[in-house]
C-alpha cells in the first residue's frame, strides 16, 4: 500500500526515520512499517513492537512475524487505503501522494 503520510507530516514516522538513520533499527523493519501501515503507525501493536526492538528486548524478524499476526489493524489499514483510492477517484484526483 502506498502511504499517505511521510517524514514531513508525521511526527512518529520522524522519529522513526531517525532511528533508522543512528543505526537502531534496519530499513527492512522501517519500510514493513510504512507499507504496512500507511495511516496509522501509531496503533497500539506497533507502537509496543517499536519500543520492545529499540529496548532489545525483542528482534526485529521476531516484531515483523508479530504485525503479520495482527490480522484486525492490518485489515482497517487496507480498508481505510481502499476507500480512500476510491474516494480521490470520485472526485478526480491523478495522484495518491499528493
Amino acid at each position: 500500500m502506498k502511504t499517505l503520510h511521510n517524514t514531513k507530516n508525521c511526527k512518529y514516522r520522524k522519529y522513526l526515520h531517525k532511528k533508522l538513520k543512528h543505526g537502531k533499527i534496519s530499513g527492512k523493519f522501517y519500510k514493513f512499517l510504512c507499507r504496512s501501515f500507511p495511516y496509522r503507525l501509531t496503533a497500539r501493536e506497533v507502537e509496543i513492537c517499536v519500543t520492545m526492538v529499540l529496548d532489545g528486548r525483542m528482534s526485529e524478524n521476531k516484531a515483523i512475524t508479530t504485525l503479520q499476526g495482527a490480522e484486525t489493524e492490518l485489515k482497517r489499514q487496507r480498508e481505510l487505503y481502499k476507500s480512500n483510492v476510491e474516494c480521490r477517484k470520485k472526485i478526480g484526483w491523478k495522484q495518491i501522494n499528493k
